[in-house]
């Protein structure tokens, strides 16, 4: 039997003009603008190709026979000869001694400066770059665990409101720190506290004031749109040039958000099961009121007699492993988290570090590679499994890393073509972007209302942890072997396929909608009676 609320959903309407209104704004306007704040600092972090400064050339001298008699060359692993990025000879008259130099020219083809050549964070201070971004996923991860417990517990208006404030803030003051380490470093942690939630918190409201028939859509429609503002984000970097400006104009977006976020929606529904029953009603009043429809008087009645527990306050994150089923369908979902996101990171940010093309274009071209991606794992988890959508992408994405390695090794001209890699690096992103679509899917779908921001907050963690590791994965491809990034990613791919098969399929399943539901998913789970509220029968989690 529906519950009072599910009554009163469809009383004022599920699918009608408030839903599609708040959706164009909040999971299409918003994703599109959000991405660019929250992503523009990968572009600006980019290590410009550098070797070290040498004296005026003389003009009887050409440049190449120059810059050979200061500094040193190296075969790579095809055997063709390349200046090293970091070394110079101490005296090339006497000997061929070399030293670390402190002075670089940096090659301005495309990035005219970034954050990196404004600061020489280069050969032996590159860490810094990868630092930043795990001190970043660091504060993410803390955020995640915060932010997800506060979310199911007072609400997912506020957790919007404090995470859009964050990511002003957070950003403002990278770009006034950005010449000192700790501020810039700083200023990253307090942006990613909580960035995430900006958008999810507004899509957790649209899928609880909609009918379950619209929830995919949505969610398509929220990747699309960020999917949209990658796109154009290293465009606009492109024609923008300045670090700088590029960051605050990206970021400028959001304060327009900020202003005006006091108008969005508390969830109606979060509001029921967390006691809330008046509160509950007046927002499904303001929904009847687009909608042009009415809450009968017996409905407004039973909301106001028939309130939850309250008990969601007392959930949290451990309850994710109050039982062995649950705990597992959790840590399946973590680890497909963390092998897609490194994958995802490593392709993102490799793309802007392009240096055999335009990186602007090569970081659009995979990004369009997404809008396709989500549409097809949209299809494919609706017409062969969410299950069997994972595995077969991961199983390709294997396939596609090993050919990598072999191109790394190859010396033939056919095989070493910018297009090859393009193709192969498109081809990557689409299979990660349909593996990303499918997983958010169904960490929607295994969890509970009182329990569905903590689990989605719970992947952010380990996504934030997927996104640390990506840099250093690149730092080792750029001084220890070239190879290596693609030799990891392949584990990584492989280890995605076993998890994805051990996972419970949710295709036209029943969804759990209470704890105990979510308790027995996945192990012989096929129909239970309905319930208002988050069953806590033999667990309290403080």
């Amino acid at each position: 039997m529906d519950s009072a609320y599910d009554r009163a959903l469809l009383e004022v309407g599920d699918n009608g003009f408030f839903q599609k209104k708040f959706d164009v704004i909040y999971n299409c306007v918003l994703p599109f603008f959000w991405i660019m704040a929250y992503l523009n600092i990968i572009l600006v972090l980019v290590v410009i190709p550098h070797t070290c400064k040498v004296p005026n050339r003389p003009d009887n001298i050409s440049e190449l026979a120059w810059k050979t008699k200061f500094i040193p060359r190296s075969a790579d692993i095809t055997g063709q000869l390349k200046f090293d990025d970091c070394l110079i000879y101490v005296n090339p008259e006497v000997n061929n001694d070399t030293e670390y130099c402190n002075d670089y020219d940096y090659d301005s083809t495309w990035y005219e400066s970034s954050i990196p050549s404004d600061n020489d964070w280069v050969c032996n201070d590159e860490l810094y770059v990868a630092n930043v971004f795990a001190y970043s996923r660091v504060g993410e991860i803390a955020g995640s665990l915060f932010f997800g417990w506060f979310g199911d517990v007072y609400g997912r208006r506020l957790t919007y409101i404090f995470s859009m404030a964050l990511v002003v803030l957070g950003r403002i003051i990278s770009i006034l720190g950005s010449h000192n380490f700790i501020l810039f470093v700083s200023g990253c942690i307090v942006t990613c506290l909580s960035s995430w939630f900006v958008v999810q918190s507004a899509l957790v409201i649209s899928m609880e004031v909609s009918s379950a028939g619209r929830r995919a859509g949505v969610a398509t429609l929220r990747n699309a749109s960020s999917s949209c503002g990658m796109c154009i984000m290293p465009l606009l970097y492109w024609w923008l040039r300045d670090w700088k400006l590029f960051m605050i104009v990206t970021t400028a977006s959001q304060i327009l958000f900020l202003i005006f976020s006091w108008r969005i929606l508390e969830s109606p529904r979060w509001l029921w099961i967390a006691g809330k029953p008046d509160e509950c009603i007046k927002q499904l009043k303001r929904i009847a009121v687009v909608n042009k429809t009415k809450l009968s008087d017996e409905t407004v009645k039973d909301i106001k007699i028939m309130p939850s527990d309250g008990q969601i306050q007392s959930l949290g994150i451990f309850a994710l492993f109050s039982s062995f089923t649950l705990a597992m369908n959790t840590i399946l979902q973590l680890i497909i988290s963390l092998c897609v996101t490194v994958a995802y990171t490593t392709l993102l940010m490799s793309s802007g570090e392009k240096s055999d093309g335009n990186p602007f274009l090569e970081t659009a071209w995979q990004t369009i590679a997404e809008l396709p991606g989500f549409f097809v794992g949209a299809w494919l988890a609706q017409n062969i499994g969410r299950r069997r959508t994972m595995a077969g992408s991961f199983t390709m994405s294997t396939l596609i890393w090993i050919i990598v390695i072999f191109r790394e090794y190859s010396t033939n001209g056919w095989i070493r073509c910018h297009w090859i890699g393009t193709t192969l690096s498109f081809t990557s992103r689409l299979l990660v972007t349909i593996i990303y679509y499918t997983i958010n899917l169904l960490n929607m779908e295994l969890y509970p209302t009182c329990l569905r921001q903590s689990g989605m907050s719970l992947g952010n963690v380990l996504s934030s942890g997927g996104a640390a590791v990506a840099p250093y994965i690149l730092y080792l491809g750029r001084r220890v072997d070239s190879r290596l990034p693609s030799v990891i990613l392949t584990a990584v791919s492989f280890v995605g396929i076993i998890t994805s098969l051990l996972l419970p399929e949710t295709l036209n399943a029943k969804l759990p909608e209470t704890l105990e539901d979510a308790k027995l998913f996945g192990r012989g789970y096929s129909s239970v009676p309905k319930q208002p509220t988050c069953e806590q029968s033999d667990i309290i989690v403080e």
